[in-house]
């Protein structure tokens, strides 16, 4: 509209300066030349708004377009002053940490710098992968009574009277690092140092033969032959000498001496004597330690001849399902600073020795303990309680027995510590062998003759020293008592036994 207002301004000035020239033209012939110039200015109009409209949309779009890829170069800019923040942080964390200190680079270490630090030999160690050569070596010189009917003593060179001896392998594989998610498998053999015969003959890896897995949010599992998880559990109340806390790690008891026996409430697996064994064939075990201190555990042990190198063979039994011969049972406990307690229930259904593989006529085994320690560091305190039942059969009955463990441990040094224990077999109604002994729990009573009812009691101390962290020098003793219809095997037929020992326990 401007423009057209400015062209008949023009115009009507163009005229007047056409009259001022005298051209001639009237005022009829100026405005029809007028109005034909205005109707011509108007159409020529039309094509430059249309033309304006354009260009005001593409500069409109332009715009848009680098006020995008702005926003974009925006968002660019600010992952990348994210990303140098966190740079940042870890170059300061990084700053921040404490650096060793200089020194002179460290000379191969002698002779005795090894034997001081008797540590697992790494035979592999890579980034992912960690194969352990690891073992313990003990002497034991001891005195003993009543080894025989006749009531004679002897003094030598004995079995290991704490740890047996023995090698392994065990093998960490790191699959996925970023959950600690590891695959595990252990290879562990015994052997008897007085003539290094293998604990179990014919047998290469008695101990342990297992593989599985751990990891923090999955706990550890583990299929073979391994510990039965009473055994584990228990270790932490069943004297002084096994680890306080609870973990997913195998526990131990002691090896052969006359406390050692309560070991065998804790039992259930298959070994080379039958049923009865503190270690499972074919076992699959599962145990969790959480973040609040609470453990969980369970474990399922298939049917099995009895074990590595028994009379019957080792592997599943021909017909006998998934509960004939098989034992399961279930632990809990909780770690609570320097308290910690624990408890488990077992079931085994135990053979007819004669019956496996046949009609595999089964009886129902099943013990649970609950017990627990305090472990204040200079002074530790463990107590235990355990009830054991026995189907013996239609002719014996059945088989009751409760028992009680007390203990204590003394640490007035990290170089010395003092153990003193205390412990109790009620047996009612249990069943005595061919041979005159008291079947130790867990055990077929096929062959038994007669039952008895009886007592068996043991008291135990040790004063142990230690050099250096991995060697033990120890002096120990026990005293068995039985009485009534009790009759322990390790008495021959007289009603107490006596050990005194000394030896050297390494550790590497």
């Amino acid at each position: 509209m401007k423009l057209t207002t400015q062209l008949r301004q023009h115009w009507l000035s163009g005229g007047a300066r056409l009259d001022h020239h005298k051209t001639g033209l009237g005022p009829i012939a100026r405005y029809a030349l007028i109005g034909a110039a205005i109707s011509a200015i108007g159409l020529a109009t039309v094509p430059a708004k249309a033309d304006d409209l354009s260009e005001l949309k593409a500069e409109i779009r332009a715009l848009n377009k680098r006020l995008s890829d702005m926003e974009e170069q925006k968002t660019k800019v600010k992952a990348l002053n994210d990303r140098l923040k966190q740079v940042e942080k870890k170059e300061e964390a990084r700053a921040d940490a404490p650096r060793p200190a200089a020194g002179p680079i460290p000379t191969k270490a002698g002779p005795w710098e090894r034997l001081k630090t008797g540590q697992p030999v790494h035979i592999i160690e890579t980034q992912n992968t960690d194969v352990l050569l690891y073992g313990v070596i003990e002497p034991t010189v001891g005195y003993v009574t009543n080894v025989d009917k006749a009531g004679r003593s002897t003094v030598g060179l004995n079995t290991s009277w704490f740890s047996g001896n023995r090698w392994g392998i065990f093998i960490t594989q790191k699959v996925f690092p970023e959950y600690g998610f590891n695959l595990l498998a252990r290879m562990e053999s015994e052997f008897e140092l007085p003539s290094g015969n293998m604990d179990t003959p014919g047998v290469l890896f008695n101990r342990d033969a297992w593989v599985g897995f751990e990891s923090p949010t999955l706990g550890k599992f583990s299929v073979g032959r391994q510990n039965t998880l009473p055994r584990d559990v228990a270790n932490i109340w069943g004297d002084p000498y096994g680890a306080s806390a609870l973990s997913t790690n195998e526990g131990g008891f002691t090896n052969v001496n006359n406390f050692k026996q309560l070991i065998f409430y804790t039992s259930g697996g298959n070994g080379a004597g039958g049923q009865g064994d503190t270690r499972y064939d074919q076992g699959l075990v599962w145990k969790k330690v959480f973040d609040n201190g609470l453990y969980l555990g369970a474990a399922y042990n298939f049917s099995d001849g009895n074990g590595p190198g028994g009379p019957n063979g080792s592997g599943p039994i021909p017909g006998a399902g998934l509960d004939k011969g098989s034992s399961a049972a279930v632990a809990a406990g909780y770690n609570a600073g320097q308290f910690h307690v624990s408890g488990f229930y077992t079931e085994s259904n135990v053979l007819e020795i004669p019956t496996i593989g046949t009609t595999n006529v089964g009886h129902t085994h099943q013990s649970w303990g609950l017990g627990g320690n305090w472990d204040g560091g200079l002074l530790r305190l463990n107590a235990g309680y355990i009830r054991y039942t026995a189907d013996q059969g239609a002719i014996l009955g059945t088989r009751n027995d409760d028992v009680v463990t007390v203990s204590a441990k003394v640490t007035p040094s990290k170089l010395y510590d003092v153990e003193v224990g205390w412990q109790d077999f009620f047996a009612h109604n249990a069943a005595i062998s061919a041979a005159g002994y008291t079947l130790v729990p867990f055990k077929d009573a096929t062959g038994a003759v007669a039952t008895g009812t009886g007592t068996r009691m043991t008291t135990y101390a040790s004063f142990m020293y230690h050099p250096i962290p991995n060697i033990d020098v120890y002096i120990a003793g026990d005293h068995l008592k039985t009485t009534g219809g009790y009759s322990a095997s390790q008495a021959h037929l007289h009603d107490s036994a006596d050990e005194v020992v000394t030896g050297v326990r390494y550790k590497w």
